[in-house]
């Protein structure tokens, strides 16, 4: 399996992600806009020397996404923004490196966790367009199976990554479809960032590292 390690912009990054994190509870708009691409940013620049291209084009594809999810009309920039993040957890996908298998210990959770999330969504998911209904559906079964293929790996950074990313997705989805609380994005946030670091730093190649 690929060589872990810290970068100093990994450092860095969790660093701004806190900041991001205060900006968040004081409303502070304008650092949030600064501060939310930019650290996904500087998660994604250690691994462009790394193993595998696919995780570092999967982390620019969530700066785009990123910026799609806090451009003003929301509403209109969903789409862009799931399907910059759908393609991005397709790359994680191709490239964790273990051929895709069944093994039912492993599947049967992830599973029961892409029908729970399907089951709960489905008052709210249903009220909205084809395009929504369709995407949210992809979307969960790729989470899912991301999830799946990162536990298949035993790689420890990446299990914890996916399960980080399960959550986040699972709050933004309740938050959107279903019931708003004050404390949702910060939740989504928080496991976010935790969730692309650690798949960062499980491609960061040796003399990135420190």
């Amino acid at each position: 399996m690929q060589r872990t390690g810290v970068s100093s912009l990994h450092l860095t990054a969790a660093v701004l992600a806190s900041l991001y994190m205060v900006a968040l509870c004081f409303n502070w708009t304008n650092v949030k806009y600064v501060l939310k691409p930019t650290v996904t940013l500087l998660i994604a620049w250690p691994t462009a020397k790394g193993p595998s291209r696919a995780v570092f084009i999967g982390l620019l594809l969530s700066v785009l996404g990123d910026t799609f999810l806090m451009l003003p009309d929301q509403e209109a920039m969903f789409i862009p923004g799931l399907l910059s993040f759908l393609a991005a957890h397709i790359l994680y996908i191709t490239a964790f490196d273990i051929p895709l298998h069944v093994s039912w210990a492993v599947a049967v959770p992830f599973g029961i966790f892409a029908a729970t999330m399907a089951a709960n969504l489905y008052d709210g998911v249903e009220k909205e367009d084809v395009a929504v209904q369709i995407g949210v559906a992809v979307y969960i079964f790729t989470i899912a199976l991301m999830a799946y293929k990162a536990a298949l790996t035993q790689n420890t950074l990446l299990i914890a990554g996916s399960l980080f990313f399960c959550v986040s997705d699972s709050i933004l989805a309740w938050d959107k479809f279903l019931v708003s609380y004050p404390w949702c994005e910060f939740g989504v946030m928080l496991t976010y960032y935790a969730a692309q670091l650690c798949i960062a730093m499980a491609y960061v190649p040796p003399n990135e590292a420190r």
